[in-house]
Order: structure tokens, then C-alpha cells, then sequence
């Protein structure tokens, strides 16, 4: 059942009876609103900020903080010269849809940090297990939690006031074309290849742009696929050979088995992008491997690499294509 902002926690302003209700029942208080006026004061001389109290069930805990207005503008102060006043605005102002949020998760949480896209979309049914914790930012705590539920849960803890909707069942045929409506920019993550293509022949339909990143051993792939620009350009930038395509649309896709599933998503990439020791990893999986194979480190690459890449998308000032950031490749004495 998609869940939005207000199914997820609660925002009063003072003297709300239920706010009181919350408390007297023994919800924790946690009150830094003094600290967070002063420092809205130091940049908005001679204005004052008004109290929120936002309600976080899953803590049972009430936080004091400042108003919409003021919190945005304290908040993301410190993005100032570094993302200039006009790219802020369009970054903010815009729809960023995630679907599949184990890549997608850094990136939704590196966007809500630098204040962008204020309304999020976020699929995905898969819930966190204990071998996430390699790589994935959250706690012991969460397993079993849905991956689109913890994220909405991260990115208002870090912003309450975010616009999210979310889908923990996920995307379906039936269901991505409703899930694209009125987004700016599609984040694909999934693990299903046919959803896959199937979302991007959606988006092109749309002329709604894509952005994928995949964990790549210590480094991260980039693609991004401009529909927004040109409707006629192929998946994934022509770098999907046409015979795996092809098998991924067929029928007979649903009947293969894990291990030539495996193969499939080695060649939905092309083994000539990615790591030796990931090439050689894919056969152990389902066997020695439960998943193939991630880092933590390409991982927090791969949140900034999607919020760089779906900045630039925005604002207009990178193309199509494949792009690569790798740790292994960038890291050099400077002795």
C-alpha cells in the first residue's frame, strides 16, 4: 500500500492537543530549538523562527525544531556558492523518482542532505536482511524493515519536511507507468532485468531522463540515459548487446534458471566494464555468495555519484552516456 509523508510521521505546531497526548504518554522530547534559531538568526538578521514538533513513531520521539522556512534555509546555508542560488532552486524543486532502493538508498539520502528534489518517489519489496550491513547504512535494528519504508524514514530524520511517496511493494508492468507520473528524473536500481527495460521504455515514452550506478568492485558505473533530450536514444547508450536484450524481453526469461539469470545480469553491464573480481565472483553466486558481490566503500561513492550525476541532469550540464569513478583508478601520491 503506497505510504506518503503523513502516514510516516507527524508534524504539530504548539499547544496541539494531540502533541500534548504524545508526550503525557511518554514519548521522548528531544529540544534543541534555541541552538537552531540562533543559527537561523545569524543568516536572516531580524527573523524570527517559529517552533514545529515533529513526531517520529518508529523512536517514539518528539523532536523540536524550526519552521519549513527557516529550517530549509538553515539547513542547506552551508551549499551556498557551491551550488548556486538557481541551481539549488531547480535541484529542489524537482521529482526524482527511485526504483530499487539498496543502490538507490545512499544516493535518496545524499540528495536530501544537499536539500534537492523536496518531493521523492521511492519502490522497492525487498526488506533489509543481515547481509545488507556490509554496505548499507543503517543498524541491526532495521532488519526486516522495507528498504523504501527505511529510506523515507532516513531522509525525515534528516528533513521532515520532504514530500515522499512510497511504494514498499514495488514496481510492476502494471504499475511503473503510474509510478513515473510527474517525476523529473528516474533513479534506476532494481535486480529484476526485465522491470528494468521495461521502466525504461516507460521513461523514454515519457521523456522522463535515467540515471543507474552500479557498484563496480572499489569504483562505480555510470549511466545516463538523456530521453528528456533525445527519445531515439538506445538502452543504456547501446552499450546492452542486442542478443541479451532480447532474452531479457522474451518469454522463456522466467523459466531460466538463478545460475543463467546470474550470466544475464553480468551481460546487462558487458564484462568489458567491470571488475575482474567481480566478473570472476557472478558463477559463486547462490552457491558460496548470497548476492553479488558490493562494497560499503563503492557504495557511499555510489550515493554521491547519483546525486552528482542527477544534479547535473536537472540543471542541463552533462549528456548521455557511460562514466566511471573508481578509487583504484583516482588515488595518487602526491609526494
Amino acid at each position: 500500500m503506497t505510504q506518503r509523508t503523513g502516514d510516516l510521521i507527524s508534524v504539530y505546531e504548539h499547544g496541539a492537543t494531540e502533541l500534548e497526548q504524545r508526550i503525557t504518554s511518554g514519548a521522548k522530547v528531544i529540544d534543541t530549538f534555541e541552538d537552531q534559531a540562533r543559527e537561523y538568526a545569524e543568516i536572516h538578521s531580524g527573523n524570527a523562527a517559529s517552533p514545529r514538533y515533529v513526531y517520529f513513531p518508529w523512536h517514539n520521539m518528539i523532536v523540536k525544531t524550526l519552521d519549513p522556512i527557516a529550517f530549509v534555509a538553515t539547513r542547506t546555508n552551508r551549499n551556498h556558492n557551491l551550488i548556486t542560488e538557481k541551481e539549488q532552486r531547480i535541484f529542489a524543486d524537482s521529482h526524482i523518482a527511485f526504483a530499487g532502493l539498496n543502490v538507490g538508498n545512499p544516493g535518496a539520502l545524499c540528495i536530501a542532505h544537499e536539500g534537492g528534489s523536496r518531493t521523492m518517489s521511492f519502490a522497492d519489496p525487498d526488506h533489509l536482511s543481515l547481509s545488507n550491513l556490509n554496505r548499507f547504512r543503517a543498524s541491526v535494528a532495521d532488519i526486516g524493515v522495507n528498504k523504501a519504508v527505511l529510506t523515507a524514514r532516513q531522509v525525515l530524520e534528516i528533513d521532515p519536511y520532504y514530500t515522499l511517496i512510497v511504494e514498499p511493494e514495488g514496481v510492476s508492468n502494471e504499475t511503473l507507468g503510474s509510478f513515473l507520473d510527474e517525476c523529473d528524473l528516474l533513479i534506476e536500481e532494481m535486480d529484476v532485468l526485465p522491470l528494468k527495460i521495461a521502466i525504461r521504455d516507460a521513461a523514454r515514452e515519457r521523456g522522463i531522463p535515467v540515471v543507474m550506478v552500479t557498484g563496480n568492485g572499489p569504483g562505480v558505473i555510470i549511466d545516463i540515459e538523456r530521453y528528456d533530450l533525445d527519445a531515439k536514444t538506445p538502452i543504456l547508450n547501446g552499450n546492452l548487446d542486442k542478443d541479451t536484450e532480447r532474452i531479457i524481453r522474451s518469454d522463456e526469461y522466467t523459466s531460466l534458471p538463478l545460475s543463467e539469470k546470474i550470466v544475464l545480469a553480468r551481460d546487462f553491464m558487458g564484462s568489458m566494464a567491470l571488475h575482474p573480481r567481480l566478473i570472476s565472483s557472478f558463477e559463486q553466486v547462490g552457491t558460496s555468495l548470497i548476492g553479488i558481490p558490493q562494497l560499503a566503500e563503492s557504495s557511499f561513492i555510489r550515493g554521491a555519484a547519483i546525486c552528482h550525476a542527477a544534479r547535473m541532469v536537472l540543471t542541463g550540464t552533462i549528456a548521455s552516456g557511460r562514466y566511471s569513478v573508481s578509487l583504484e583508478d583516482t588515488m595518487h601520491s602526491f609526494v
